[in-house]
């Protein structure tokens, strides 16, 4: 099996990884790669993204159809869907980079949200944002109508992961709105 790295300006519906690949990148035991790889795939399949754009919220698959695994080969392949493609290609310029090692501890897919959303503010190691904004980011909008709720089961949880499994230190103040929690205000500096 041939995996082909692509340029940016290139983007494959078919990509493919090995297990060694894999425990490279993740910084995992080769032993175990294959099982992890296989059970990130399942993951993947059901994995969805939320996207709001001009006003209308939009949610979509990663992959076409199921993860193919190749099993002796210790390798996976998987076809972008067509929706991924075409908004990974309007977006291509606006792409938040960071290096796939410093998530790759960490367990919440919140945390890893989380991530992504400070990472588009490296410059400044700051970013505001509304509450409402942050939950329709984590694909939680519907849940936690309590803000205590919300805080003690992803926010504090993910910075803690954040700030002992990545390359991250974080904090975050509270915006008030009257009583109420409006928004959030986070610190943040990268190590190198």
């Amino acid at each position: 099996m041939e995996f082909i790295e692509l340029s940016r300006d290139e983007i494959s519906k078919d990509m493919g990884i090995s297990a060694r690949e894999f425990a490279e990148l993740m910084g995992i035991e080769p032993k175990n790669a294959h099982r992890d790889l296989y059970r990130a795939a399942d993951r993947l399949f059901d994995a969805v993204i939320t996207i709001k754009e001009d006003g209308k919220i939009s949610r979509l698959r990663w992959v076409q159809k199921s993860v193919e695994k190749h099993a002796g080969e210790g390798a996976i392949t998987f076809v972008w869907s067509d929706d991924v493609v075409k908004y990974i290609s309007q977006l291509q310029a606006r792409f938040t980079s960071y290096k796939l090692q410093n998530i790759a501890l960490l367990q919440s897919s919140h945390s890893i949200r989380i991530y992504e959303l400070l990472m588009r503010f490296k410059t400044t190691g700051q970013r505001t944002i509304n509450l409402d904004d942050f939950k329709l980011a984590l694909g939680i909008e519907d849940k936690y109508p309590q803000f205590q709720d919300l805080n003690k089961r992803v926010i504090k949880p993910s910075l803690d992961e954040l700030n002992v499994r990545s390359d991250l230190s974080v904090s975050v103040d509270f915006i008030k709105n009257g009583r109420k929690i409006a928004g959030l205000a986070f610190n943040f500096n990268q190590s190198n």
